[in-house]
C-alpha cells in the first residue's frame, strides 16, 4: 500500500498544503489524481508517495484521521520536468501564493490540476494493406487494388462500404487503425521558406557581443526598424548548432503571428507556438510536441515562459518594456523574474529587446549590470520618421472642436491620394467614454464595478470593459428617469464611423480588442491590411509594437494625453513609450515616414522626447524623477491589496494591516491605504510599500498571509504584488 500526498486544485492559502489518500497501487510523482475532497471529487497534483507496511486501519490509528483511496490516475507520466517543479515551489515562496496556483500557471488549460473537459489526443481512422492476396469479391478487389496504389488511406475517403473494408479486414489483408493527427495553429499559412540569414555589420557585432559577454542578461536598444528580430534568428540559430533550446517571447498576442511567421520561415517543424488564442486541443498537441523534444524553439507570449524545453540556451523577450510580461492575478509574477530562474537553473542567456526599454532595465544596463549593445540606426541608413506635434489647444482656441485637427486631416488625405497606407491610434476602445443624464448630472455607472459603463455603437450596449457586464443601452436615466442623455468622449468606433464619413472611398480596418475577440480573426485583419485591402488601420495599443508595414506612411495619435492623466508613477514612461513604439511604425519600407502627434501638452518632457524620438533625453528627465520621488530603480515595490465582499472589513482590516507594517518595519515607506475600490463585486484597498531590504518585508508579508489567508480572519483575503506595473 501506499500513501500519497496531493495538492487540491482550489488555489486558497488554507488549502495549500499537502492532503493524504491511500493508493493500492504506486503512482508517480507530478501527475493529476481524481480524490474525493469535502463529498466531493476534485483533481489533485501528487507531490510524494511513499511505500507504507501497515494497514489502513493502522494507519488512521497512529495519524488519527481517517484516509480515503485515490479514486482514479488521470495521467500516465509527469506533466513537469524537475526544473519546473523546483521552479513552482520557488514561485510560490517570491509571490507568497498557493503552490497549485503556481502548477496551474505553468499548464495549458487542458492539463491543469483542476476539473474541467479534458481534451486528449486526436485521431483519425486510417486502412492500409499488411498482406498480399487476392480477396474473394470483385468489389472487395477494387477496394485492395485502390489501398495497394496509395498505401495508406482515410477510412472516411474510400470509396467503398464499411463491409468491404470489413471482409478485407477479416481476410487478414488490410489494416484499419487510429493515427494521431497533429492540431497544427499554423495550418494553412502560406510560408515563405527563407534559410538566408544577412546581417549588417552592426548586427554582426551585436550577435558577438552577446554571445560573448560574461553577463547573463544583455539589453539590445535599438530603434524601431534596426533589424532587432535578425539579431534574435541569428541567437536562436547558434543555439540550434549548440544543441540547446530557444525560448522566443512576445508581449502582445497581436504581434505573435509576425514573430510566429518569421520564425517558422526560417526554422520551420522546430517551431511550436504557445498563447491563449490556441483551441484548447492545439495547446495540448504543441505541449506534448515541445515536451518530448520535437520543437526546439518556443514563440509565444508570456505564459511561453513555462515551456517544458530540456537544454535551455536561450531566453529572448521582445518589447521587454511591455506590462503584458506582468501578470495582474494570482500568481501575480513578472516574466523576467522567471526567466532569470530558468536563465540560472540552465547557464543560458536572456535577452531583452526594446526600442523604448523600462527604466529600471536601462538603469540596470547603464550600471554594468546588464550587458548593453546600442542600434540606434534603421536598416540600411532609412531614416526615422518625422514627426510633428498639433497642440489641439490652439485648435480648439480657432474653432476646431473634432477630435482629428486640421492638418491632421489633410495628412491624411496626401497619404490616401498617393496610394500609400496609414495607421490611427486612438488607445480608448468603444464608442463613446460614457453616458451622462444632463438633468441629474449622473454617469451610468456598472453596478458590479466603480467605473462608468462604456456605450458601444454596434450592439447599442453599454459595456463595462472590467467585468464585460452589459445593459442594452437605456432611453431613460436609471437614476432620475429623465430622457436627456448625452454621450460623451471618444472611443475607436466613433472615430472609425467620422473616418468614414471624411474619407468615404478609403477602406478602413479597426484594430481593437472588440474586433479581434474570435480566434484568429486578429490574423485575417492584419493578413489584410498586409495585402492593402484597406487604405487606414485604426487601432489602441495593440497596434504599436511589432507590426512591419512597407507601405505605411503615415501614423496619426489621436488624444496622446490619455495615459498622462493616470495618476501612476509610470504615467510619463508608458506615454513616452506609446508614442515612440507608434511612431516606428511609419516608413518602414522604402518611402519615407511621417508622425503626427495630438496633445494638449506639447510642453511635457514625454512628448517632447517622443516627437524628438530621443530616449536619452527622456530618461535623463525620467530617472531625475525617480530619484526624487523614491520610485524604482531606487527602490523595490510591493502592494498589499486587502480584498471582501463587504467595503466595512476591507477598510478596517486595510488600517490594521498598514499599522502593523508601520509597526514592524523599519526603512520603508508605507503609502496608503488608498480609497476603496470595487471591481466585478469584491472591495479593494491598496497598501502601497517602498523599500531596499528584502528579507524582513517577506518575513512580515508571510505572517499577514498566514493570519488572514491561511486562518481565515477578518473575512478578507490579502494579496502581495510585488513590483507591480500599476501602482492605482
Amino acid at each position: 500500500m501506499f500513501k500519497v500526498e496531493v495538492l487540491i486544485e482550489h488555489p486558497v492559502q488554507a488549502l495549500d498544503r499537502g492532503f493524504s489518500y491511500l493508493s493500492k497501487k504506486p503512482i508517480l510523482t507530478g501527475i493529476r489524481v481524481q480524490v474525493p475532497f469535502n463529498h466531493r471529487q476534485v483533481v489533485g497534483y501528487v507531490l510524494s508517495v511513499e511505500e507504507v507496511d501497515l494497514t489502513q486501519k493502522e494507519l488512521e490509528e497512529r495519524d488519527g484521521f481517517k484516509y480515503s483511496y485515490i479514486y482514479s490516475v488521470i495521467d500516465e507520466a509527469p506533466l513537469l520536468n524537475n526544473e519546473l517543479i523546483t521552479l513552482a515551489h520557488r514561485m510560490s515562496k517570491m509571490t507568497i501564493c498557493p503552490l497549485i496556483a503556481c502548477f496551474q500557471a505553468m499548464l495549458p488549460g487542458t492539463l491543469k490540476p483542476s476539473t474541467h473537459k479534458m481534451v486528449g489526443i486526436k485521431t483519425i481512422t486510417c486502412v492500409r494493406v499488411i498482406n498480399t492476396g487476392t480477396p474473394k469479391t470483385t468489389k472487395q478487389q477494387e477496394a485492395f487494388r485502390l489501398l495497394v496504389e496509395k498505401g495508406e488511406m482515410f477510412l472516411k475517403d474510400i470509396p467503398y462500404s464499411r463491409s468491404v473494408i470489413t471482409s478485407l479486414e477479416k481476410q487478414g489483408l488490410v489494416e484499419v487503425y487510429n493515427k494521431e493527427v497533429q492540431r497544427d495553429p499554423y495550418a494553412g499559412n502560406n510560408l515563405k521558406i527563407n534559410n538566408k540569414i544577412t546581417l549588417t555589420p552592426l548586427q554582426t557585432s551585436v550577435v558577438e557581443g552577446v554571445l560573448e559577454t560574461s553577463q547573463m542578461i544583455s539589453l539590445i536598444h535599438g530603434v524601431t526598424g534596426s533589424g532587432k528580430t535578425e539579431v534574435y534568428i541569428a541567437l536562436t540559430k547558434k543555439m540550434l548548432e549548440e544543441n540547446k533550446t530557444v525560448l522566443m517571447l512576445v508581449p502582445e498576442i497581436s504581434l505573435t503571428p509576425m514573430m510566429e511567421r518569421v520564425f517558422k520561415e526560417r526554422f520551420h517543424d522546430e517551431v511550436a507556438i504557445i498563447h491563449s488564442r490556441l483551441s484548447q486541443g492545439e495547446k495540448y498537441d504543441e505541449y506534448r510536441r515541445i515536451k518530448k523534444g520535437e520543437a526546439r524553439i518556443v514563440v509565444g507570449a508570456r505564459s511561453a515562459i513555462f515551456a517544458p524545453v530540456e537544454n535551455l540556451g536561450l531566453i529572448i523577450m521582445d518589447e521587454e518594456h511591455d506590462m503584458s510580461y506582468k501578470q495582474d492575478n494570482t500568481p501575480r509574477y513578472h516574466t523576467l523574474s522567471i526567466a532569470k530562474m530558468r536563465a540560472e537553473k540552465n547557464h543560458a542567456k536572456i535577452v531583452l529587446g526594446s526600442a523604448t526599454p523600462s527604466v529600471e532595465t536601462y538603469a540596470r544596463a547603464k550600471k554594468g549590470i546588464y550587458s548593453l549593445f546600442e542600434m540606434k540606426q534603421r536598416i540600411n541608413g532609412k531614416p526615422l520618421p518625422y514627426c510633428e506635434v498639433v497642440d489641439m489647444g490652439n485648435e480648439s482656441r480657432s474653432g476646431n472642436y473634432s477630435l482629428m485637427s486640421r492638418r491632421m486631416k489633410q495628412r491624411l488625405q496626401e497619404t490616401l491620394d498617393k496610394k500609400e497606407q496609414a495607421m490611427i491610434l486612438l488607445n480608448k476602445r468603444g464608442y463613446a467614454s460614457f453616458i451622462k443624464c444632463e438633468s441629474c448630472n449622473e454617469p451610468i455607472r456598472c453596478p458590479h464595478c466603480d467605473v462608468t459603463l462604456t456605450y458601444h455603437k454596434a450592439e447599442n450596449r453599454l459595456k463595462c470593459h472590467l467585468c464585460e457586464y452589459f445593459i442594452p443601452t437605456p432611453r431613460t436615466c436609471p437614476n432620475c428617469g429623465s430622457t436627456h442623455l448625452k454621450k460623451i468622449g471618444y472611443g475607436t468606433q466613433k472615430i472609425e464611423e467620422e473616418l468614414k464619413k471624411q474619407y468615404p472611398e478609403a477602406h478602413i480596418i479597426r484594430f481593437d480588442f472588440d474586433t479581434t475577440r474570435n480566434k484568429n480573426t486578429h490574423l485575417k485583419l492584419l493578413k489584410d491590411f498586409e495585402e492593402h485591402k484597406a487604405d487606414i488601420m485604426l487601432g489602441t495599443q495593440m497596434i504599436a509594437k511589432g507590426l512591419d508595414f512597407s507601405n505605411v506612411t503615415f501614423v496619426g495619435v489621436l488624444m496622446a494625453d490619455l495615459s498622462l492623466m493616470v495618476p501612476d508613477f509610470r504615467a510619463s514612461e508608458r506615454t513616452f513609450q506609446l508614442l515612440c513604439q507608434v511612431a516606428g511604425r511609419s516608413g518602414r519600407g522604402e518611402k519615407q515616414g511621417t508622425v503626427m502627434i495630438q496633445t494638449f501638452n506639447p510642453e511635457h518632457y514625454a512628448i517632447k522626447a517622443a516627437v524628438k524620438q530621443d530616449y536619452d533625453a527622456f530618461f535623463k528627465e525620467e530617472i531625475a524623477f525617480r530619484k526624487k520621488a523614491k520610485y524604482p530603480p531606487y527602490c523595490h515595490l510591493v502592494s498589499v491589496i486587502v480584498q471582501s465582499r463587504s467595503p466595512k472589513n476591507v477598510h478596517s482590516i486595510a488600517l490594521d494591516i498598514s499599522q502593523y507594517l508601520k509597526d514592524h518595519l523599519e526603512k520603508v515607506r508605507i503609502i496608503g491605504p488608498q480609497s476603496t475600490f470595487k471591481m466585478q463585486d469584491i472591495y479593494r484597498e491598496r497598501i502601497l510599500i517602498k523599500y531596499i531590504e528584502s528579507k524582513p518585508i517577506y518575513e512580515q508579508l508571510s505572517i499577514i498571509d498566514d493570519y488572514y489567508n491561511r486562518t481565515r480572519k477578518g473575512g478578507v483575503i490579502v494579496a502581495c504584488d510585488f513590483n507591480p506595473y500599476s501602482t492605482y
